[in-house]
């Protein structure tokens, strides 16, 4: 059980459980001279032994990428430097995620600083999606034209979104030639699942790696990158044209932003491209290079220690997320990112930080609906796949509950809410949902491809981990039914049992008796951080040691909570336990009983040493199954 907001609610227990360990991995990268702790790592997370896996855990670079690959991105490129001769007016026709809106500042600083457009004729439109829905759609480019006034967009240019909205650039286009515009065109750039069947014909360029006829290497990349590589390619076909000069500065110094986009958006960090940005990024924002990256150093309390990409992604990324999650236009992300000046930087961030705040008290009274209902289908009616409609939710903030669920439960989940809060509830009305995934599964294939032709008013969009979606709030009984069936039926087919839909904490390794001595000093901490950045596909390491509890003393706050055990050799170690109401384990621990803490470390800024967080705890020594 646990409590949120005095309700109590029945979550499973998560099991420690360890991860596998690829031995011929593991004894490669030890002839390698890397550590035991390096080793462990590495072999936990992947089964490929070759020099080029080696480097992109150790080393990731980008130096034999080639953009050409990307398909249309000729095209685009092509397209992009008529544009500049003719002087063209541009919108930049974005998401209003952090990939969106990392995606919208690298295209116009790209244009503008980089590549010498008019600054009045390069326009950020952010899709408001609280109001016109997702993606390129109708609604979102009738309020591109109503704010472009008597300049309407010759070329509008999608990131992060627009790979199925094939009928919104046809009208577009109409409308352009109805208003005597014969070269109005559309350059779709986008990371999302492609429709089978769509490849957006009415645009002229579509550049999106999931294409099927793609031959670019990396099909993981983030919208924001891929926004960035058309960006490059204008700027070296302008310099082979000779409208730029060949000493022009490459793009490498917004890679910043696609480093924030990618830890943000949870794509593979497996990837060494990925991998490679985010190591790049990471390098630019602690040299503090515009003044958003000063500004957020000081306000997460490091002005001088390192920023890693979990303060990316537990700090910055729902920041600006909140600005339109909670009823804003982007604008506020928009601005901190584009700050000339540190007070500037420091105002918009505060505006972002109330809306956060906004966002935090709405997530938990959702949280608590939602998992009470997510507990009933998980228990009493033996569901997998967890659907949930909140009437009273924002359908801004449900992809982040729908996170939660699938955390808790280790079953894909998907939060429906009203997508217009003014509505009433009708067979009629339309609600929309966030949806997230687990290992081994993909949401988006469940969806599109046995739910969505049994559920004709449908429509969707994302990749395997994570999916949006609308549906007619008639349907939902008849979703919530297609929805479990064949996440079962897909589970089975990837050799799955009930088993598997059960939350686990995966244990890289046990340290115990001689090895704790590693649990002193940095040593640890340091060792870890050689195969940073960690995030989605290559997750932070976990650790377990055996300890018999001492003792707990909850912060000031009352929210969280130290954790005290003793281990082996009679040592007392602490670790921090957030939201300790919220954690199953606790209410089964006993002072002087024997458990099994697992933890993740960090450096404790305070203490300044190596500090844990526990992850799970389970009873007694060595409680860890295989």
């Amino acid at each position: 059980m646990i409590k949120i907001n005095n309700t109590a609610i029945k979550v499973p227990m998560p099991e420690l459980k360890f991860r596998k360990r690829h031995q011929g991995v593991f004894k490669t990268m030890h002839d390698r001279g890397c550590s035991n702790v390096v080793s462990i790592i590495a072999a936990n997370r992947t089964t490929d032994i070759s020099a080029r896996a080696y480097q992109d855990l150790v080393k990731p670079s980008i130096g034999d990428m080639d953009l050409w690959k990307l398909k249309d991105i000729d095209i685009a490129a092509d397209r992009i430097l008529k544009a500049k001769r003719a002087g063209e007016h541009i919108a930049l026709v974005t998401d209003f995620d952090v990939d969106g809106i990392s995606s919208a500042v690298v295209m116009r600083l790209a244009l503008v600083e980089y590549m010498g457009f008019d600054e009045d004729k390069v326009k950020i439109r952010v899709n408001y999606r609280m109001k016109l829905g997702y993606g390129f759609s109708l609604p979102a480019m009738e309020a591109m034209f109503e704010n472009s006034g008597d300049n309407p967009p010759t070329l509008v240019i999608t990131a992060d979104q627009g790979s199925n909205d094939s009928e919104t650039v046809r009208v577009y286009k109409e409308r352009m030639a109805e208003l005597g515009y014969e070269h109005a065109d559309v350059i779709v750039t986008d990371h999302h699942h492609i429709d089978e069947g769509n490849m957006c014909p009415e645009a002229l360029a579509f550049v999106n790696p999931q294409r099927p006829d793609d031959d670019f290497e990396d099909p993981t990349i983030c919208g924001c990158m891929v926004a960035l590589l058309v960006m490059s390619a204008a700027r070296a076909h302008m310099v082979s044209e000779g409208e730029l000069p060949s000493e022009a500065p490459n793009l490498g110094s917004l890679l910043m932003y696609a480093c924030l986009a990618t830890v943000a958006d949870c794509v593979s960090l497996k990837s060494g491209i990925n991998r490679f940005v985010i190591r790049r990024g990471l390098k630019d924002i602690n040299n503090e290079v515009i003044p958003a990256w000063h500004v957020l150093k000081r306000k997460v309390g490091k002005p001088a220690d390192m920023l890693t990409a979990q303060d990316l992604a537990f700090k910055l990324g729902p920041a600006i997320n909140a600005d339109s999650r909670t009823g804003g236009d982007g604008s506020n992300a928009v601005n901190f990112l584009m700050s000339k000046t540190i007070e500037e930087a420091n105002y918009y961030y505060e505006q972002l930080n109330v809306k956060n705040n906004r966002r935090k008290d709405i997530e938990l009274a959702m949280l608590e609906a939602a998992l009470e209902d997510a507990s009933v289908q998980y228990y009493e009616k033996g569901m997998r796949g967890l659907s949930v409609y909140l009437p009273n939710g924002s359908h801004g903030i449900h992809g982040i509950v729908a996170s939660r669920i699938k955390e808790r439960f280790n079953c894909p989940a998907i939060v429906f809410s009203p997508s217009d809060r003014k509505e009433t509830d009708s067979p009629g009305r339309h609600i929309s949902g966030s949806g997230r995934c687990i290992d081994r599964l993909s949401i988006v294939d469940i969806v599109k491809k046995k739910v969505e032709p049994l559920c004709p008013s449908i429509k969707s969009g994302g990749h395997p981990a994570a999916m949006g979606l609308t549906i007619e709030l008639q349907q939902f009984s008849l979703f919530q039914e297609l929805f479990d069936r064949s996440v079962k039926e897909d589970a089975k087919d990837a050799g799955m049992d009930d088993g598997d839909f059960y939350p686990r904490v995966m244990v890289d390794h046990l340290i115990k008796d001689g090895s704790l001595q590693i649990l002193n000093g940095l040593t640890l901490l340091n060792e870890q951080k050689k195969l940073e950045p960690y995030g989605q596909r290559f997750e932070a390491p976990i650790f377990a040691i055996n300890g018999k509890f001492s003792r707990a003393q909850a912060t000031r706050t009352g929210e969280h909570m130290t954790v005290f055990f003793i281990d082996s050799l009679g040592n007392e170690h602490s670790a921090m336990c957030f939201f300790h109401a919220r954690q199953p384990w606790l209410s089964i621990m006993e002072v002087g009983q024997e458990y099994t803490f697992a933890v993740t470390v960090n450096y404790d800024k305070f203490k300044k040493k190596m500090g844990m967080l526990i992850e799970g705890i389970s009873e007694g020594f060595n409680n860890i199954s295989r």
